[in-house]
């Protein structure tokens, strides 16, 4: 047994110190709790988060989800580094790069096309026709109220003298437009407010269709042209009564950049789960992507998004796929310390047992060379006690079964000198 500890304690402690050493390396358990910014109550951001948070619950992951004004809102929290905000949806457009580093887009998710509903006797061809009109443009804080004024900017309306802007929400926008305090309305929505259709309906509010849709993908590359099919809304009804083209950001799913990989995994997981169906204007699998992204792409998503997430977290619970993906930078000193270890160890315990029984032989040969040579009693005498000492040392080594016989071979020889050659027979 010692002779095993001497050759397998030092593997071991070399073994433990390379698992210390990669230990450094391998990055925390992701956290169990998770803040996201979404929208205004009965808007579709709030509505997916719900969501999301449903499908993160069943692998242990509580998401938080907090009501905001919309896209501007979100990316306030998201880089005020005092908010415990780390991930929201945004409006295409909002933002960027430049304007909000350190932030990173997991996937685009929607369209969320640009609703413009007009009074049927208000007649406009283009965005310019807006001039001194009644216009709701989304509330303070809202992507919808960004991009209006940047789509009005273009075509030469000042929203702040041109028109008389109203910092309206949804509800509040449907409600003017009945009681006739507003002459339009915008909104921006992954799909048809509910009140939109019976809005139409009544025939005596018109949804505008963007004419020069190309024009505006060119002057803003985050805008998309989607279509809506005359009866979309409402075929028994016919609503809308003519095929529409509307324009349309992307909503995209954003994080800070030190967001955990492991739970980038589970939120594309749930982004396919929650947006990966057939969508009012996108086909089934056209969601979640990395296209129309504003910010750099995290480092997996496009991995993440063209094949799914890895095989552990596909078949395995998240918590159990974790730890062992953790534990694999674990294996490298395993595997790189201990196959050779292995290789090794076995020879040099061999070597340390043979060299035992060898070291007696040297001791022993040694003694037979010095009688041999003996030219005195005394010298012969001191020679046999050597002998004697040499024999109750073999006589207490202790050796593996394996080696019994070089052990065995070993006593006939000092047998073989005492009778030889310390007591030599008599002719």
């Amino acid at each position: 047994m010692r002779d095993a500890l001497k050759i397998y304690v030092p593997i071991v402690l070399l073994v433990l110190a390379g698992f210390a050493i990669a230990f450094r390396f391998v990055a925390p358990p992701p956290p169990d709790r998770l803040v996201m910014a979404a929208g205004a109550q009965g808007g579709a951001y709030l509505e997916f988060a719900k969501r999301y948070a449903e499908i993160l619950a069943r692998d242990r992951v509580k998401l938080e989800v907090l009501e905001t004004a919309g896209s501007v809102d979100n990316l306030r929290r998201l880089t005020d580094p005092n908010a415990p905000v780390e991930l929201a949806l945004i409006q295409g457009g909002v933002g960027s790069e430049e304007g909000q580093p350190g932030l990173v887009a997991l996937a685009s998710v929607f369209y969320e096309p640009v609703w413009l509903v007009l009074r049927a006797d208000v007649r406009v061809d283009k965005l310019y026709d807006l001039r001194g009109r009644r216009v709701a443009i989304g509330v303070d804080g809202s992507g919808t109220q960004v991009l209006v004024r940047q789509v009005l900017r273009a075509n030469g309306v000042d929203s702040a003298r041109d028109v008389d802007a109203r910092p309206l929400g949804t509800a509040d926008s449907f409600a003017a437009l009945r009681d006739g305090s507003v002459d339009a309305a915008f909104f921006v929505a992954a799909s048809a407010p509910a009140a939109l259709t019976d809005l139409l309906a009544e025939r005596r509010h018109v949804l505008f269709g963007f004419g020069r849709h190309a024009a505006y993908r060119h002057n803003f590359p985050f805008l998309s042209s989607v279509t809506l099919p005359g009866g979309a809304l409402d075929l028994a009804r016919d609503v809308p009564d003519e095929d529409t083209t509307l324009l349309a950001p992307v909503a995209q799913l954003v994080a800070r950049e030190d967001i955990h990989p492991a739970l980038v995994q589970l939120l594309i997981k749930a982004a396919q789960e929650v947006h990966g169906g057939r969508q009012i204007f996108a086909p089934a699998g056209a969601f979640p992507t990395v296209r129309f992204a504003d910010f750099p792409l995290h480092a997996d998503s496009e991995r993440l998004v063209e094949r799914g997430p890895s095989f552990l977290m596909r078949y395995l619970p998240f918590w159990v796929a974790v730890l062992i993906e953790r534990s694999a930078v674990m294996l490298i000193p395993l595997v790189t310390l201990m196959l050779p270890l292995a290789r090794v160890a076995p020879p040099a315990y061999r070597w340390q047992v043979r060299g035992k029984i060898l070291s007696k032989y040297r001791t022993l040969r040694e003694i037979e060379v010095g009688l041999r040579a003996a030219d005195s009693p005394e010298r012969r005498a001191a020679l046999t006690a050597q002998l004697d000492e040499l024999q109750a040392k073999v006589g207490a080594l202790k050796v593996p079964v394996s080696y019994a016989d070089m052990l065995f071979d070993l006593r006939l020889h000092i047998k073989f000198v005492r009778e030889n050659v310390a007591d030599p027979p008599k002719s």
